[in-house]
């Protein structure tokens, strides 16, 4: 019979990459923020994948927990405890939020079996920061123009 999996107390983050033998390193940070804030910081400070190797590499995430080994993707998958795990030896009780970085981009899962690019994951959170990178640029934009009309009309 399975147990009743209670995923409201899953808060725990691990980031990891793929190395060169297709096995994911990651390591479980100790911060204490959410998977929104997470996905901005590695998107902003660590977008490609040479600095997802340094951070997950580095001290920044304050690791308590860090495993070189992982079976590719799906074996990260397992370290979400799940009824369906094959690997349970390798679950984390409290971790319920995997970032990893492949084909190109940071990637999210809750569930350790579906992996979305986090700006589809988190596309709320994304938009308002183009928002006001739109509004930004436009007011960048619009003062440029003033100038060169301000200019021609000198002239």
């Amino acid at each position: 019979m399975y147990k009743k999996i209670d995923y409201k107390n899953k808060h725990g983050i691990m980031v990891g990459y793929i190395d060169r033998n297709e096995n994911v390193v990651a390591v479980e940070t100790s911060w204490k923020i959410t998977p929104e804030e997470m996905a901005k910081f590695l998107e902003k400070n660590y977008p490609t994948k040479d600095d997802s190797i340094k951070i997950v590499d580095s001290p920044v995430l304050i690791p308590t927990f860090r495993k070189e080994d992982y079976w590719g993707v799906q074996g990260f998958g397992d370290v979400i405890e799940s009824n369906l795990s094959w690997n349970k030896e390798v679950m984390r009780k409290n971790v319920g939020h995997l970032f990893c970085h492949m084909t190109g981009v940071w990637k999210y899962s809750d569930n350790g079996i579906d992996w979305t690019p986090i700006k589809e994951e988190f596309a709320e959170e994304f938009k308002i920061k183009l928002d006001t990178f739109d509004k930004i640029n436009h007011l960048e934009n619009q003062m440029l123009l003033d100038e060169q009309m301000n200019e021609e009309e000198r002239v």
